[in-house]
C-alpha cells in the first residue's frame, strides 16, 4: 500500500480530499445532506413521471465495482490474499461474500472453486445471479447461512477468507470454532474486522456508528481475538492494524465515484442518495478518526490439533 494519506480527519476538521468529495456531492445535489431524508420523501410525490429509487447496493458497486459492496476493489482482494499462494488445486471459502465480486476476482486469477456464503440472503439471492450471469456459479456459488448456526464439513478448506465477517456475529467463539473445523491441517485464515477499544466504548462515536450497521455489531477487543486464536490453536503469523488502510479505500471509492459518474445528468432523488451514501461514510470515518473502532488484520495457519473451545478472558 503507498504511504498517501487521502483519508479525511473530519473530527479535527481538516480539509482533504474526502471533504472535498462530500462538498462536491453536496453542491451536486444542491442539498445540505442533512436535509437529504425528508426532501427524498418530497421528490418522489412531486409532479412529473415518478423516478424509481436509487440502490444503495448500485451506489457501493459504484465505488468499490461490480460485485464489491464493501471498501476494496478487486486489485484490493487480491493483494490481501497474497498470503494464501492461491492456485486450482486449493478450496477456498469466502465467509462473508457479500454480493461475491471477491469471490469471482479470486477464482478468475488464480483459477480456485471458492465457496461464497453470505448472511443477507438478498445479497446471496443478487451475488449468485451475479456469479450466473458470468458464467462462474461452479466456480464461484454464492448461498445464504446464518452465522450464528452454520456448519462446515470437517477439514474442506485450504483458505478460508472473512472480511467483515464476525463483528455482528453475537456468539463469535462458536463462529471462530467452526472456522477452524472447516480448515485442512495447516489450512489458511485470513480475517479483516473491526475491534474495539474498551475504554472508548462510551464514546458517542461508537453507538453512531453502530447504529448504521446492518445488523447488530457486537464487537471484540483485540484481546479476546488474540485469546480466541490461541484457544483454539491457530498459529497467528500476521496481526495488523488496517485502519488507515479501511479509510484510504473509502476515500478512493469516492474519488472512484465522482470521476466515473456522471453525477450532474442524475435525477435529484438520485443525487440526494449519492449524498445519503456519502454520509454514511463519513460516519464511520469519524469512528475510526476518533479511535472507538479500528480495522485489523489477521493472518493464521489451523493447527494440527482441534482442541475444544475456551473460554475467552475479557480484553483489556
Amino acid at each position: 500500500m503507498a504511504d498517501r494519506d487521502d483519508s479525511t480527519d473530519l473530527a479535527a476538521g481538516r480539509p482533504s480530499l474526502f471533504a472535498r468529495i462530500i462538498a462536491r456531492l453536496r453542491g451536486e445535489a444542491g442539498e445540505s445532506a442533512l436535509s437529504a431524508e425528508p426532501q427524498l420523501d418530497a421528490a418522489a410525490h412531486a409532479p412529473g413521471p415518478p423516478v424509481s429509487p436509487l440502490d444503495p447496493l448500485t451506489v457501493r458497486q459504484w465505488l468499490w465495482g461490480p460485485g464489491f459492496h464493501l471498501p476494496g476493489n478487486a486489485e484490493y482482494v487480491l493483494r490481501l490474499v497474497k498470503p494464501f499462494a492461491a492456485n486450482p488445486a486449493m478450496s477456498m471459502l469466502d465467509v462473508a461474500a457479500g454480493l461475491g465480486g471477491p469471490a469471482r476476482a479470486i477464482s478468475e486469477a488464480f483459477g480456485t472453486y471458492i465457496t461464497g456464503l453470505e448472511r443477507d440472503p438478498e445479497l446471496a439471492r443478487r451475488g449468485m445471479e451475479m456469479s450466473v450471469a458470468a458464467g462462474m456459479q461452479r466456480h464461484a456459488p454464492i448461498s445464504a447461512i446464518d452465522p450464528e448456526t452454520f456448519e462446515l464439513r470437517t477439514g474442506a478448506f485450504d483458505c478460508i477468507l472473512a472480511r467483515g465477517a464476525t463483528y455482528m456475529v453475537q456468539d463469535k467463539e462458536r463462529f471462530m470454532r467452526v472456522l477452524i473445523l472447516g480448515l485442512k491441517q495447516r489450512g489458511q485464515l485470513l480475517l479483516t474486522d473491526y475491534v474495539v477499544d474498551p475504554a472508548r466504548a462510551q464514546r458517542p462515536e461508537l453507538a453512531l456508528w453502530a447504529s448504521l450497521q446492518p445488523y447488530k455489531a457486537s464487537l471484540w477487543t483485540l484481546q479476546q481475538y488474540t485469546d480466541c486464536f490461541k484457544s483454539l490453536g491457530f498459529d497467528v503469523r500476521i496481526t495488523e492494524d488496517i485502519t488507515h488502510d479501511l479509510k484510504l479505500q473509502i476515500v478512493l471509492g469516492w474519488e472512484n465515484l465522482v470521476n466515473t459518474v456522471d453525477i450532474r445528468a442524475l435525477p435529484k432523488p438520485h443525487k440526494l442518495q449519492i449524498v445519503t451514501e456519502a454520509e454514511r461514510w463519513v460516519k464511520t470515518i469519524i469512528a475510526l478518526d476518533a479511535g472507538v473502532v479500528k480495522a485489523y488484520r489477521f493472518y493464521a495457519l489451523a493447527g494440527n490439533a482441534r482442541p475444544p473451545l475456551s473460554s475467552i478472558r475479557k480484553g483489556k
